[in-house]
């Protein structure tokens, strides 16, 4: 039972609409549903660029809930960002939402062609997209945001299909297929505390009726990633 304390943790990510947005960055809390068992997450199996096999990795998109800053507990879809870092399941955690002005550098560019990505994963049928799909797009974004995540990883185990999306959105980014406008329809959640994941939400208000159904039918989803995931599974099977 101790390995369980692995499993209380792992990464994630969550973006939003931008007229979702208050006019300045208020408080909002993004809390992760604690009931971290199937079937309530998708999970994806592949063998990484290294020829590794990685078994029953949670993907995105899951709903988690935000709270205050303009949100009124509202149930969002959550992209994961950072695959390296922590997010504590379970526990109300404080952050802000940033249009894509907030990040700088290199930052900046890795959230601009992650927006085109969640841009796809929605045009793909969000919860409804194919687990291949999702879990291209979902290491697609991990890889494009490594760099900047609070414990980037030195050798980063990819999904060799999501290097054909990562092109993709380069390319978009590059040509100005994919604008500012169109990325700041995903904006970012901010932790306060650098320890934790940033994450994405998709308001799913907006969107149409389908994703909005199916959004409702798994309300309280939330989905772990990353190693911490993986080293609990290893564990628990010893």
């Amino acid at each position: 039972m101790a390995n369980l304390s692995f499993i209380t943790k792992f990464s994630i990510g969550a973006l939003c609409l931008a007229f979702s947005l208050p006019a300045c960055a208020d408080p909002v809390v993004l809390t992760l549903d604690g009931n971290f068992a199937a079937p309530d997450y998708a999970f994806y199996s592949y063998t990484d660029t290294e020829g590794a096999t990685t078994d029953n990795v949670p993907i995105s998109p899951y709903i988690t809930t935000l709270n205050g800053g303009g949100y009124s507990n509202e149930s969002v879809l959550a992209i994961c960002f950072d695959y390296a870092s922590d997010t504590p399941v379970g526990s109300a955690l404080s952050g802000t939402v940033e249009p894509l002005s907030y990040f700088t550098g290199d930052a900046y560019n890795e959230v601009m062609e992650s927006t085109y990505l969640i841009n796809e994963l929605v045009e793909d049928g969000g919860l409804n997209a194919p687990l291949a799909t999702r879990g291209a797009l979902s290491f697609a974004i991990w890889e494009l945001m490594n760099p900047s995540s609070t414990n980037s990883l030195a050798s980063f185990p990819s999904d060799p299909d999501s290097l054909t999306y990562e092109a993709q959105a380069a390319a978009a980014v590059t040509s100005g297929a994919w604008t500012v406008a169109d990325a700041n329809q995903y904006p970012t959640w901010v932790p306060d505390d650098s320890a934790y994941q940033r994450f994405g939400i998709i308001d799913l208000a907006p969107e149409p009726s389908t994703l909005v159904l199916t959004g409702l039918g798994f309300l309280g989803l939330a989905v772990a990633g990353g190693r911490r995931w993986v080293l609990a599974r290893a564990e628990l099977r010893r």
